[in-house]
């Protein structure tokens, strides 16, 4: 059974390459099928979520990247996924379109990732992920990323992931209400001198 995790995770490049890196692993280059699918909740964040995937698979010859969002042309997505590749990126909307119309085989797919699925939730994405879901073959790694776990992400959970591993990160940055702050303001030809000695001294 392929492992699935859902994840309470900080935001940004990080959360990226903690699903990219994994995935990118057990990848077949010499296999020009999807074989890892991320599903965005916006248009900015699967750019962000295919260049950074993008990047990270650049050492690996024959690997490509589509992101596939509504406002592109769809000659252009069609085009690029005719050059098979083994990374998709994209919204559910057009992902789900694209599945409808026969242009997207998810067959071999080995490793889903559901990014932000609080927000796929939010913006009423929710359904179409289920629907993107059910049309995957058993057998793949699931990681679903969300902030926030309402029923509604616990329902997709219990749906299609098989005893998932909960993994939650918490921010290294630690708060410090012990630091107090204060600023001077300083005038005319007091400043280069004021400058010079206030690092040093803590004080006027």
């Amino acid at each position: 059974m392929a492992a699935t995790f859902w994840v309470w995770p900080r935001r940004g490049a990080e959360k990226t390459a903690a699903f990219s890196l994994p995935l990118l692993q057990n990848l077949d280059p010499e296999l020009k099928a999807p074989q890892i699918l991320v599903l965005a909740p916006t248009r900015e964040l699967a750019v962000q979520v295919a260049e950074a995937m993008t990047d990270f698979s650049k050492h690996m010859r024959g690997v490509n990247v589509v992101a596939l969002y509504g406002g592109q042309r769809y000659d252009v997505q069609l085009r690029a996924l005719r050059q098979g590749p083994q990374i998709v990126v994209g919204t559910p909307g057009r992902l789900l379109d694209h599945l409808k119309r026969g242009t997207l085989d998810l067959s071999k797919l080995s490793g889903l990732v559901l990014d932000e699925a609080d927000e796929m939730l939010r913006m009423g994405f929710i359904e179409d992920v289920e629907t993107i879901m059910a049309q995957i073959p058993e057998g793949h790694q699931t990681a679903l990323f969300s902030a926030t776990m309402p029923e509604a992400i616990r329902r997709i959970t219990r749906r299609f992931m098989k005893e998932p591993q909960e993994v939650r990160i918490q921010s290294s940055v630690t708060t410090r209400p012990d630091i107090s702050q204060s600023y001077w303001t300083v005038w005319g030809y007091a400043q280069k001198r004021s400058t010079g000695t206030f690092p040093g001294s803590g004080r006027f």
